[in-house]
C-alpha cells in the first residue's frame, strides 16, 4: 500500500505529474496529465458522480450505481463515505480522504492501476466537489437561520 497527501497549491492540486484545476463551485474542472487534457464535471445535482472526458468521450466515469476506469479487470465500484471515497477493483484499491477544508486530500493505493494518475485524481476530485456542496450548504442555511436573514 502507498499512502501519500496530494499536492495543494495556487488554486491547483498535483499527484506526479498530473495538475487539477477545478472551476468556481468545483462542479467542474480539467485534468492534465501525460496523456492529454481531460474535462472534470459532476454527473448529478448531489455530486455522487463523476466523468473524466477526453475529446468529449468518458475516460474515467465514478458512480455508485456503476464506475468506468480504463484498463483491464473486473467491474470497478465507487463508493462515499462522508469525508472520503474508496474505488475497488477486485483486491485493488484507492481510498481517498479529505481533512480539514483547505488541506490536501490524503490518498491510499493498493494494487497496480492504469492511468494511474488520472484515476486518483478523478476520485480526488469527486470527493472534493462533495465536500464543497456541503459546505455551499451549511453557509447558505447560516445565512438564513440569522436574525433578519
Amino acid at each position: 500500500m502507498t499512502a501519500q497527501a496530494v499536492g495543494r497549491g495556487r488554486g491547483r492540486w498535483t499527484f506526479g505529474t498530473a495538475t487539477l484545476r477545478a472551476r468556481g463551485t468545483m462542479r467542474t474542472g480539467v485534468l492534465h496529465t501525460d496523456a492529454g487534457e481531460f474535462a472534470l464535471e459532476a454527473t448529478d445535482r448531489d455530486r455522487v458522480g463523476v466523468v473524466a472526458r477526453a475529446d468529449g468521450r468518458p475516460v474515467v466515469a465514478l458512480h455508485p450505481d456503476g464506475s468506468r476506469i480504463p484498463g483491464p479487470g473486473g467491474p470497478a465500484r465507487w463508493s462515499l463515505g462522508r469525508h472520503s471515497g474508496t474505488l475497488t477493483r477486485g483486491a485493488d484499491r484507492i481510498h481517498v480522504r479529505t481533512g480539514w477544508p483547505g488541506s490536501p486530500p490524503r490518498v491510499e493505493i493498493t494494487g497496480t492501476w492504469a492511468e494511474r494518475e488520472l484515476v486518483v485524481l478523478t476520485a480526488c476530485f469527486a470527493v472534493l466537489s462533495r465536500r464543497r456542496r456541503r459546505m455551499m450548504i451549511a453557509i447558505a442555511i447560516a445565512i438564513a437561520a440569522r436574525p433578519g436573514g
